[in-house]
């Protein structure tokens, strides 16, 4: 256990060692730290003070009341033709960061120059720009615009131009997006007016034709009707004939136990006894009765046939009328829908140019950037900062003359002190000559 406090100690011995070999060598040369720091820090004061000229910042704060928080994608799919019209006709909407990036633009600049007519050989849009700092402040829709410039008056003067400018210049840009949506509706209202117009002349010549839809439609019904009304007679003829046909059989069976002849036998005047034959007037009546079911029956059965034919005849010629009809109401309803949807193409075309030319005549543009303060003259510079400087030059000095004598310390490789030969040497001192002076050689 007492072995690693040796270490210990010997360790802490070790430390309170170079501690002071440093406080020695900060004190040896404390003249070159403190002369150098000083004068670091007089040179930072005079170049603040007397070199470096005086910079004066105006701001201003303006209000972005149409942006977002990010460029929309175009991933979904638009529903219906009001979307895609509107994409078109809309305002741009634009997020922060481009009405930021506008601030700096060389139109912008130019107009700034052509506002306050400054010099153009020593102001230019670059140098202007120079001057600028734009930032938009967190988690609000304000932009913050400073401009720094050796002139109170003119700082002020270009942040005041610049406010106003931008107001101007994005409201421009504004108009100029809604002059483009007002010809793009009206040339594409125009193109669809054309469109809508031959359509419904197409539509008026369909209609117009010998054989339209109406009148197959007249005729489909017509025959239908006849149809049913022929259908009718002949069910009644097969019910006719059946009955017919039955009459006829219980007749012929009738018949059939009817003698067609009468033998009757009298006795004449001598007492003598004769036969007589005469047609039965019974069997007679029976077969008259017989050839006329027969004769009905025949007229049933062609006046059957007859409406067999008359009925197949006009199925066939519902069959052609049917797929006439289908071919010409398929032609019907495209052309209907062309129409339909020109048209309705045409009313969000004219509503939506209608919009436009609303916002546009009542300036809707100026409102997207608004001037919330406007600059003032400043009072005082903010670069440079003569005392920040100042201290900046001391605590640099510092630190430099510091280093500076412990780099000296490292070069110096001479035995100065009994110290540095026990230290270096690890031999004892036995004297030490003085130093001759005036004192000690009298």
């Amino acid at each position: 256990m007492t072995e690693p406090g040796k270490n210990l100690n010997g360790t802490a011995e070790e430390l309170e060692i170079d501690l002071r070999e440093i406080i020695s060598l900060l004190k040896k040369r404390i003249k070159l730290i403190i002369a150098g720091t000083l004068l670091c820090a007089i040179t930072a004061g005079l170049i603040s003070y007397f070199v470096l000229p005086p910079v004066y910042q105006a701001k201003t704060l303006l209000m972005v009341t149409q942006a977002t928080e990010r460029i929309q994608s175009n991933v979904r799919q638009t529903e219906g033709l009001e979307d895609v019209v509107s994409s078109v006709s809309q305002m741009p909407a634009w997020t922060l960061n481009t009405y930021l990036g506008q601030i700096k633009s060389e139109a912008l600049m130019k107009r700034i120059i052509s506002k306050l007519e400054l010099d153009p050989a020593l102001y230019t849009p670059g140098s202007i720009s120079g001057m600028i700092e734009a930032t938009v402040v967190k988690d609000s829709n304000l932009l913050d615009i400073k401009v720094n410039n050796g002139d109170p008056q003119l700082a002020k003067d270009i942040a005041n131009a610049l406010s106003t400018e931008y107001v101007d210049f994005m409201t421009q840009k504004n108009q100029e997006q809604m002059d483009r949506s007002m010809s793009f509706l009206n040339h594409q209202k125009k193109l669809n007016d054309t469109k809508l117009q031959k359509a419904q002349e197409e539509l008026k010549k369909f209609n117009s034709e010998p054989r339209g839809v109406a009148v197959l439609e007249s005729q489909f019904n017509n025959i239908t009707e006849n149809m049913v009304n022929f259908r009718s007679l002949l069910t009644m003829a097969q019910v006719e004939t059946q009955q017919i046909t039955a009459g006829i059989t219980s007749l012929e069976a009738e018949l059939a136990g009817i003698p067609e002849v009468i033998t009757n036998e009298n006795i004449d005047e001598t007492g003598n006894m004769f036969t007589t034959q005469e047609s039965n007037p019974l069997y007679l009546s029976l077969a008259e009765q017989l050839a006329n079911k027969n004769t009905s029956l025949a007229e049933k059965q062609g006046e059957i046939a007859g409406l067999q034919a008359l009925m197949d005849s006009m199925t066939a010629e519902i069959d052609l009328i049917q797929a006439e009809l289908a071919e010409k109401k398929l032609k019907e309803e495209i052309l209907l829908q062309d129409v339909e949807r020109l048209s309705k193409t045409s009313e969000t075309l004219a509503q939506k140019a209608a919009e436009t030319q609303i916002a546009k005549s009542i300036d809707i543009g100026n409102t997207s950037v608004l001037v919330i303060s406007e600059a003032s003259l400043p009072t005082g510079p903010v670069k440079p900062n003569k005392k920040l400087n100042t201290a900046i030059g001391f605590i640099l000095g510092l630190m430099v003359f510091t280093l500076l004598a412990f780099v000296l310390e490292y070069l110096d490789n001479t035995l100065k002190t009994p110290e540095d030969v026990t230290r270096e040497l690890e031999l004892p001192v036995l004297g030490v000559i003085p130093k001759a002076t005036k004192a000690n050689t009298k």
